[in-house]
C-alpha cells in the first residue's frame, strides 16, 4: 500500500481547521485518518486535533480494528468533553472523525460527522460512509435530492459529532482487491468537486500522491471557501 495527504485552506477561512494523519501502527497495520474542526464554533481546531493525538497514540491493532477506532474516537469524544468542562466559553467545539486501519487485503473503518471515506474498485467510485448530517436525514426520506443537496443552506450542519451530546460512531470493515483505490477526505473536497469529477481525476491517477495533488488543484480556495483534506491510499 501506498499513501499520501495533502491540506489546503479555504478562502474564507482565518486558518485550516482540517487535520490529518497517515500513520504505521506496526509492520502489517496502516491508519489513515482526517477530521474536520467545526466551521464556526470555539476551537475547531483544537478539537481536530485533540482528534488526530487521540488517534495517533494507537499502538496496537488486532482482530476488530473497527472497534479499536470507535474506542479512539470515542476516548477523543471524552478529550473535549473535558476541556469544555474546565473553559465553559468553548461550549461548542467539536470535530468530525473518519480513520481506516488497513492491514493486508482488510479495511476497518470508523466514522462520526461529514467527512467521508470512498472506494474506487475499477471504474466504480463508491461513498462507504453516511453523512451525520440533518441533510442527510432528509435525503434518505426523500424530501431532497442529492443534487438539491449540494446548495442547501444546512448542507454543514451535522447531527454527530466528537464533543457532541450523545455522539454515535458508526463502523465497518471493507475487503479490498488488488488495484482499490481508497479516498479519507473532509467535505471541502466533495462540496467543491462532483463524484464524477473526483473518479475522473482518480481514475487517471498514476500514484497517490500525483492524485492527491490533481484533487486539490481543482478544490482551489478559489473554488472553495471551505478547508479540503484528502488522503489517498492505492492497494
Amino acid at each position: 500500500m501506498t499513501a499520501f495527504g495533502d491540506s489546503i485552506k479555504g478562502s474564507r477561512r482565518q486558518e485550516n481547521e482540517d487535520r490529518f494523519l497517515i500513520k504505521a501502527i506496526n509492520s502489517t497495520n496502516f491508519l489513515l485518518t482526517v477530521s474536520d474542526g467545526m466551521g464556526g464554533s470555539p476551537a475547531g481546531g483544537e478539537a481536530a486535533d485533540d482528534v488526530i493525538r487521540t488517534l495517533a497514540s494507537l499502538k496496537n491493532a488486532d482482530e476488530d480494528n473497527s472497534l479499536l477506532l470507535r474506542n479512539a474516537i470515542n476516548q477523543a469524544d471524552a478529550v473535549i468533553r473535558r476541556r469544555v468542562e474546565r473553559h465553559p466559553e468553548l461550549e461548542g467545539m467539536g470535530a468530525t472523525a473518519t480513520a481506516v486501519i488497513i492491514k493486508n487485503r482488510m479495511a476497518w473503518w470508523a466514522h462520526i460527522g461529514d467527512s467521508r471515506i470512498y472506494l474506487m474498485r475499477e471504474d466504480t467510485l463508491q461513498q462507504i460512509t453516511r453523512d451525520h448530517s440533518f441533510l442527510q436525514d432528509l435525503i434518505d426520506g426523500g424530501d431532497v435530492s442529492q443534487t438539491e443537496a449540494a446548495v442547501h443552506p444546512m448542507a454543514h450542519m451535522l447531527d454527530q459529532c466528537v464533543g457532541c451530546m450523545d455522539a454515535g460512531v458508526d463502523s465497518g470493515a471493507l475487503p479490498l482487491c488488488p488495484g482499490d483505490i481508497l479516498l479519507v477526505c473532509t467535505d471541502g473536497l466533495y462540496r467543491s468537486l462532483t463524484v464524477a469529477e473526483i473518479k475522473d481525476i482518480v481514475s487517471i491517477a498514476v500514484d497517490a500522491e500525483e492524485c492527491v495533488k490533481q484533487l486539490l488543484n481543482k478544490t482551489s480556495p478559489e473554488v472553495s471557501s471551505d478547508d479540503a483534506t484528502v488522503i489517498v491510499a492505492f492497494v
